[in-house]
């Protein structure tokens, strides 16, 4: 059947995990190392590099190797690599396909599936794109879950028969979460989150890399980056941010350390070096303003949840990050001898995605298992005309699933015709909380015909939102006077997707994603009449083969969405023209 695995995929550094005899374990890499860094690289004859090989030529072949893709996720930037350009989502299903390549390596055994975590502030385009890297590496991912949540059920495994209040505070190398979690009989009950896509160990790097261009300045007069050639500046920065990297991770455990770049540059003909000493209570200032930040986050996911400070038991640090001791030491400042020391911060995200996985693979025994609850991270709803005080407003935002509402969960809203003789409503959907539509994320949106005439208010449309556990949105629009309706799954990629001619390596992309279809369910049924049809085209004529290559493919597409109805008729056109064939 194939084996399941837990997937933490990082900004700078990702874990892999599963079930072993009903305990959560970490797969190391090739190596050894049980923290892969998130790093693709190309070498010279353009052949591609993961993880730690990556990493390795980052220093001396930064302009081809790129990392901290995560923050990118959701956007339509394109990112160079090698000869290449690649979106951020295939940029992270190279990288998910070399997880998948140590985790089979290690297990001796095919996986077909993973439970992938992402931040809980991440919103539904960037949720889609995770999803749809997983796919890509050919992976089945059925669930997408939140990383405190995550962190929340490493620490509940052996700590379910409590009842306790959690706090997790996740700092990663990219992001920064924040979630108040409740455990009682049995049951993970997630209250609140809150969080910050753009607030890292990358940032706290990003201040130290700024403090010794400064210093370098200072004792120069001279920029470190000026009058050099453009791949003279890439090796400078890689080497920069190495040391910056390393000086903050010294930092966590020793008062002052020194920073040593030889040879950075070369001046009047002279080498240059730069060392110089960093102290902790110089980091501390410069990177304060970064640790205060989070309180604001702190504060607001425990008003959300009604919850003081006093009322939290236990506070889980996740993420590497968290281990930078002024975060450490405004968390102890805040939850006095509340935080607990039996969790790796680096790896508890991993860990609870393996938890994820066992349970959803029956690895776990009832003994150990939990029900897990989680929340909504944003508002979601729809653009409407709001009508009072004799005014007119267009385009107001209309929520329809608050946030922090427990999903899965479906909700449901009347509306009615704003004009006379409306035959048709746009239906917008927007993630945010702002009061006028357009100040927030629109995520879709789609038409409903076939209203009938009739005077303004008098037809009504009901909009229903079903949220499921990965934050992935399903609207159903329906005219209630006939029945009429129509779905759509709020699918993102497609809203951010590049025109055809402009995308790189479209046709590997959409081959990558057929080929997932033999991991799922349908796909077992119609197995035999897909391979059937593939040897068949090696011996037909063009114009056949093209017919028979797309009902396949249509086939496969509709395994992949679940939707038996589809399969059913493409699995029987198949097999009537294979039989006409024959």
């Amino acid at each position: 059947m194939g084996k399941i695995i837990g997937i933490d995929l990082g900004t700078t550094t990702s874990e892999i995990s599963y079930i072993e005899n009903g305990e959560p374990k970490i797969i190391p890499d090739c190596f050894g190392n049980r923290i892969v860094p998130s790093v693709i690289g190309k070498k010279e004859d353009e052949s591609i590099v993961v993880g730690q090989v990556a990493y390795n030529q980052l220093i001396s072949s930064p302009d081809r190797t790129v990392s901290e893709v995560k923050r990118l996720m959701g956007t339509d930037a394109r990112i160079p690599l090698g000869n290449k350009e690649y979106l951020p989502h295939e940029i992270s299903g190279i990288l998910l396909k070399e997880l998948k390549n140590y985790a089979e390596a290690y297990l001796g055994d095919e996986v077909v599936e993973a439970v992938i975590t992402v931040p809980a502030n991440f919103n539904n385009s960037q949720r889609k794109l995770t999803k749809m890297a997983g796919e890509l590496a050919g992976l089945k991912v059925e669930r997408i879950i939140n990383e405190p949540t995550a962190a929340a059920m490493a620490y509940g495994m052996n700590n379910s028969n409590k009842e306790e209040k959690i706090l997790v505070f996740d700092l990663g190398g990219g992001t920064f979460d924040v979630s108040v979690l409740e455990i009682f009989e049995g049951i993970l009950d997630v209250k609140s989150s809150r969080g910050n896509d753009k607030l890292g160990g990358k940032d706290f790097d990003g201040r130290i890399e700024k403090y010794i261009e400064e210093e370098f300045e200072i004792t120069y007069e001279l920029g470190l980056y000026e009058n050099i050639d453009l791949d003279t500046v890439y090796s400078i920065r890689s080497r920069v941010k190495e040391a910056a990297i390393h000086a903050k991770k010294e930092l966590s455990n020793q008062l002052s350390t020194t920073i040593n770049i030889p040879f950075i540059r070369i001046i009047d003909n002279k080498p240059i070096n730069i060392s110089l000493e960093l102290t902790r209570e110089k980091f501390n200032k410069l990177t304060k303003d970064l640790v205060m930040s989070t309180t604001d986050k702190i504060k607001e996911v425990l008003k959300a949840s009604n919850l003081k400070e006093k009322d939290i038991d236990t506070v889980v640090l996740a993420g590497g990050s968290s281990r930078i001791v002024a975060v450490k030491e405004l968390v102890e400042s805040m939850f006095p001898g509340k935080i607990t020391s039996g969790i790796n911060p680096d790896e508890a995200v991993a860990l609870g995605a393996a938890i994820q996985a066992g349970l959803k693979n029956n690895q776990i025994t009832d003994e150990e298992t939990f029900i897990i609850s989680d929340k909504c991270s944003y508002n979601l709803g729809t653009s409407i005309i709001k009508i009072g005080d004799g005014k007119v407003i267009d385009g107001c935002f209309d929520c329809i699933i608050p946030i922090d509402s427990t999903i899965p969960c479906s909700k449901k809203k009347t509306y009615y015709t704003a004009v006379d003789n409306q035959e048709e409503v746009r239906v917008e959907v927007y993630e945010g909380n702002e009061i006028m539509a357009e100040d927030n994320t629109k995520i879709g949106d789609f038409i409903l015909s076939g209203v009938p005439e009739g005077k303004a208010g008098e037809q009504s449309i009901d909009i229903e939102f079903d949220y499921d556990l990965n934050g992935i949105l399903e609207v159903k629009a329906t005219v209630v006077s006939t029945g009429k309706s129509i779905n759509k799954i709020i699918d993102n990629f497609r809203l951010i997707e590049l025109p055809q001619d402009k995308l790189v390596d479209e046709s590997i992309n959409k081959a990558m994603h057929l080929n997932t279809w033999k991991n799922y369910n349908l796909g077992e049924s119609v197995k035999d009449i897909i391979e059937l049809a593939e040897n068949k085209m090696n011996e037909l004529d063009e114009e056949l083969c093209e017919v028979l290559k797309n009902i396949v493919e249509k086939l496969k597409l509709a395994i992949i969405d679940e939707d038996k109805e589809l399969v059913e008729k493409y699995d029987e056109a198949l097999t009537d023209i294979l039989f006409k064939l024959k």
